[in-house]
C-alpha cells in the first residue's frame, strides 16, 4: 500500500491525491478526541508507545500503514476519511 500511495519510491502512474502527514495526524487526533481516548490507550491497542502517537498526530511522521489499517477497522472508518480525502 505504500508503494501505491506514493510514500517508499515514485509509482509508474501518478496520482491526483497527495498524502499529507499533517493531515493524516489532524484526523487521527480528531478520531481519538472523539472516541475520547489517551494516547497512551491508542498506543496500547497498536502496540507501539504514547510518543509515536504524538509523532504521528503531529504530522512529524508517517503512520504506518499497518497502524492505519487497525485503526480504520476498529473504529469504523474509511481509510480515506483518515488520509484527508472526503
Amino acid at each position: 500500500m505504500d508503494y501505491v500511495i506514493g510514500l517508499t519510491r515514485k509509482p509508474k502512474f501518478e496520482s491526483k491525491y497527495e498524502f499529507k502527514n499533517e493531515i493524516i495526524g489532524k484526523r487521527l487526533k480528531q478520531l481519538r478526541k472523539e472516541k475520547n481516548i489517551t494516547q497512551d490507550e491508542l498506543a496500547n491497542f497498536l502496540n507501539t508507545t504514547q510518543s509515536t502517537i504524538s509523532a504521528n498526530e503531529s504530522g512529524k511522521t508517517t503512520l504506518l500503514t499497518a497502524f492505519a489499517i487497525q485503526i480504520v477497522n476498529k473504529y469504523k472508518v474509511s481509510l480515506d476519511w483518515l488520509c484527508g480525502r472526503e
